[in-house]
């Protein structure tokens, strides 16, 4: 079986090899490299199966590695490029599949992370709301410590005045009780003394005492009349 082989410029191989100029060549670089590993090959890849191709190129003709980009750009206008063997496929393909995974996982991680961003985003947007809320509720909560405080100013002072007033009120009613007791004792110390008549002042009660009247001042016998 003939093997697969294109056919490339030897300025792209040159660049390929010596990397003078593969800036230039880039995109005929990955072309070639594509071929040779069977892959298609893009900007992560790349530097991989460049490398590895390249390191089969040299295994091949080790007299490249003594040449000069000039003296590999004179071997002819065109070069036979053929693709890498299966052994060397299977490395590139190992390689490809281990470099799969680490992008599904970095792109999963950066899903992830995209993902914990958005969240922490609106985190901040809550927090940033809740720090405002406890700031209006902290200058209401001040507003109003301050409003009580000064109505509880008020209610004291208030409730002192009362005090005072019915202190001076009852002040007053002292002051009455005293003016009608003094007089009470006055009247009873000019009140005149007789017979039958009320006792002297600082006499004293009538004196207790003796055998009743037996009419009991009635006269006579008070239940005796038939008309009773």
């Amino acid at each position: 079986m003939a093997e697969a082989r294109k056919t490339f410029p030897m300025s792209t191989f040159a660049a390929y090899i010596k990397g003078e100029g593969k800036e230039a060549q880039k995109q005929n670089i990955v072309e070639l490299v594509s071929f040779m590993t069977g892959k298609d090959i893009d900007d992560e890849f790349y530097p991989f199966a460049s490398a590895l191709g390249k390191a089969w190129v040299y295994e091949q003709h080790p007299e490249l590695a003594k040449m000069t980009a000039g003296q590999v750009q004179g071997l002819g206008d065109n070069v036979s490029m053929q693709e890498l063997p299966d052994q060397e496929k299977t490395k590139a393909d190992e390689i490809f599949s281990t470099l799969k995974e680490y992008r599904q996982r970095i792109d999963e991680q950066n899903e992830k992370i995209q993902q914990l961003e958005s969240e922490l985003a609106e985190t901040k947007g809550k927090l940033g709301e809740t720090e405002k809320a406890m700031a209006d509720y902290k200058g209401k909560y001040e507003a109003l410590e301050a409003s009580g405080k000064g109505e509880g100013e008020k209610v004291f002072i208030a409730a002192e005045e009362k005090v005072t007033d019915l202190n001076n009120q009852i002040t007053e009613l002292a002051g009455e009780v005293d003016k009608a007791k003094n007089s009470i004792i006055a009247i009873l110390k000019a009140a005149p003394t007789g017979e039958g008549g009320a006792p002297a002042a600082g006499t004293g009660a009538p004196e207790a005492g003796g055998e009743p009247e037996a009419d009991f001042g009635f006269g006579g016998d008070p239940f005796g009349d038939s008309e009773w």
